[in-house]
């Protein structure tokens, strides 16, 4: 389907596409011919109770596409299918204006408000989930190689909040609302220096994140942390997983897996259920499992009793599973 362009006051400069452009049956299809051309192929779902919108506001500033996007597309996700269709390998800085995203790479889940900014990358699966009524942010493409000069480990920076009263994040978002009203009038000589003092204050951002400061391990030892996080991730289900399981299924020792993690940001007994927390998290926020209570979410993912994992979501997430559902989805099971 081809997009047409439109140019409404409220993004002056920018080149702008809208579903309001086209009937309501028609609004999926062109949604995801839209998001695919603005950054990478992806599948989107339709909200529940009401029209789909959305609309994208693109401008290219140097090297960077950036975009101002606003939708009630409740999921986004780019799958192994789509990336090995090859052609697309970027970083994607998105910045929440309104609205709350639950964003998930490589194991990790970030919850992403107002303010706040988050990295992904498209040469490997990620999913984004927002909240129900519709939100509001600046994504930015950028080439691997730009932000690879600042930061060295951006495969373990993915999927990671960078909280919007770090000054850093404050900054970004201050810059890029800036400079997206402003771009129209901003000189082609300028362009590039803007994008590359942009991609060095989403660098600072990341740079601060505990991830950043990881001393990368040696091969051996690498091997051995992706096959237990392979075996956790298989098993994540099993009430029964522990360290000892783990070890016995590996052929390890309980103390040759305490050792391993030992310069991980948590024990391998915390980083289980911190998988098995952000997995009932992401579950809650689902549309697909609205209609499932929050318990049965939970055993589902190996909690024995409702009453633990109520205090173990609210203790890592400062909110109970309940008023964290709601606040996602409207009118879900409790």
């Amino acid at each position: 389907m081809n997009t047409t362009l439109s140019n409404p006051s409220h993004d002056a400069g920018a080149r702008v596409m809208s579903t309001t452009t086209v009937p309501p049956s028609e609004r999926t299809a062109y949604w995801l011919d839209m998001i695919c051309a603005m950054y990478v192929k992806l599948d989107c779902d339709q909200p529940s109770n009401q029209p789909l919108y959305g609309d994208i506001a693109f401008n290219r500033l140097g090297s960077i596409d950036l975009t101002h996007l606003r939708s009630n597309v409740p999921r986004v996700a780019r799958t192994d299918s789509q990336i090995r269709l090859g052609g697309e390998d970027c970083l994607l800085v998105q910045v929440q204006r309104q609205g709350r995203c639950m964003v998930q790479q490589d194991g990790r889940s970030a919850v992403v408000e107002p303010g706040d900014f988050v990295l992904y990358d498209s040469i490997r699966p990620y999913e984004l989930l927002f909240d129900h009524g519709g939100h509001d942010v600046f994504v930015m493409r950028l080439p691997r190689a730009q932000l690879k000069v600042h930061v060295s480990n951006l495969e373990e920076l993915t999927a990671t909040t960078v909280p919007g009263q770090d000054a850093a994040g404050h900054l970004l978002i201050s810059m890029v609302a800036t400079l997206h009203a402003d771009v129209g009038r901003l000189l082609p000589s300028s362009a590039l220096g803007v994008s590359e003092a942009i991609t060095s204050m989403v660098a600072a951002g990341l740079r601060g994140l505990p991830n950043a400061n990881v001393v990368k391990a040696s091969s051996l030892r690498t091997y051995h942390l992706s096959r237990i996080k392979a075996y956790v991730q298989d098993h994540l289900r099993d009430p029964e997983l522990s360290v000892h399981s783990i070890a016995h299924a590996l052929q390890l020792s309980p103390d040759h897996l305490s050792r391993l993690f030992r310069t991980e940001p948590v024990p391998l007994s915390r980083w289980i259920w911190k998988q098995r927390l952000d997995a009932c998290r992401r579950d809650l926020a689902d549309p697909r499992w609205r209609e499932h209570g929050i318990s049965d979410v939970a055993f589902s993912w190996g909690f024995n009793t409702a009453a633990h994992f109520s205090r173990s979501f609210r203790e890592e997430y400062g909110i109970s599973p309940r008023e964290w559902r709601h606040g996602v989805l409207p009118g879900a099971c409790t």
